[in-house]
This record gives C-alpha cells, structure tokens and sequence, in this order.
C-alpha cells in the first residue's frame, strides 16, 4: 500500500509533459506486459536510452501546446503563437506550427479565455512515438476502468505517458481533466484521461490511423 500511494503522487512530475523523457540522454524504464492472454506473470523489463536529437524533436512538437496557458485571452494567445488560427466545425480553434507540423485545439470560454487544450499531432507524430519504450494497443486502451488509480495506468500502458490534453473544471464540478498519450511509430495512440487532482481514470481512447 506504500508503495501504491508513492507511485500516486508522481502524478504531479508526470503532467509536466514528459520533462523527464525528453531532457537530453535520458533513460526510460518501462514494465511492459503481454496483453493478449490471459497470463499475469510474462512481464519484462525495458530499458531505452533517449537520443539527445529525439529530446530535441520532442520538445520541438510540444511547444506550441506547452506554450499556451488555461485562461490566457485570447488576444495574448494568437499574438504569442504569431499564427492565424483554423475555426473547427464544434467552435474550437486549431494553431498550427509551420515548422514542425504540430499544433494546439483551444477551446475558449465564454470570457474569450482558454477553457481548453488539446494537442495536435502530426500525421506520424515520429518524434513523441519515439519516447515510448514500446507500442501501445486497442486493447491496452480500453483496459481503463473508471476509477482506476495512476499507478494502475502505469502498469498497463508499460510507461507514463506524455500529457496531450487539459481542461478547466466544468461548472459545478472542482475536478480538472487531463489527457496523457502514448505514441506508435504508425500515427496511432492511445489516450487515458483522468481527472485532478485525485489522479483517477475518467476515460480512455485509442486513435487508429
């Protein structure tokens, strides 16, 4: 049980989007486990040793999710990303990065403030499939039950995950939502959704290419 609430509270050192993967000849170790059988004892240990040009790239593709804020205005959002932005069929507003292809969905409040990030990747998305020790599935996306502490997250998934998605409480409700993704070399990932700061599972998804 100690070890459980430890493994709980880096939650927090996870929501900073990675900071440990991506610094520069970083080490990531990740438990991975066969999902396909029923077996509950043919898991190994994976560790991977991170490229300084793949920390790079990236922080690269993060930036312009990194960069944007919860209830900045939006005035001060389009003058920081210095990029015209693409209005959705739902009301959300895509920004894009010219360089690296990636981007940031806001959606604004109705202060004209952002409620809401969520991270666009690119076709492949290369450079954030390169920070997983190993592939994710379907199946490991929809093991996620609703409830489900972090460290469970953790042992299913094989890592931490990045965050690619955050949101201000709705109304009447104090929790928080946020969206960590796991990467495949094909375009496709997974998405487990929790909300804060309890750290719980509210939902998952996995996006197919």
């Amino acid at each position: 049980m100690k070890n459980e609430k430890i493994r709980t509270v880096r939650l927090g050192a996870v929501l900073l989007v990675g900071v440990m993967l991506i610094t520069a000849g970083g080490c990531t170790t990740g438990t991975t486990k066969n999902n396909d059988t029923a077996s509950t004892n043919d898991s190994t240990t994976v560790t991977t040793t991170l490229n300084p040009a793949i920390a790079a790239a990236a922080q690269e593709a993060l930036k312009f999710y990194q960069s944007v804020t919860l209830d900045q205005p939006r005035a001060q959002l389009e003058t920081m990303l210095a990029v015209p932005g693409e209005v959705q069929a739902d009301g959300r507003v895509a920004y894009r990065d010219p360089v690296s292809g990636y981007g940031v969905l806001i959606k604004y409040g109705e202060d004209d403030k952002v409620f809401a990030k969520r991270l666009i990747p690119t076709a492949k998305a290369p450079e954030l499939a390169a920070l997983n020790p190993v592939p994710v599935t379907d199946k490991q996306a929809y093991r996620m039950a609703v409830g489900m502490p972090f460290y469970e997250v953790q042992d299913v998934m094989g890592s931490d995950g990045i965050e690619i998605s955050l949101s201000k409480p709705e109304t009447g409700d104090p929790k928080q939502v946020t969206g960590l993704g796991w990467f495949n070399p094909d375009g496709s990932y997974a998405v487990v959704y929790l909300n804060l700061p309890q750290g719980l599972v509210v939902g998952s998804e996995f996006v197919a290419v």
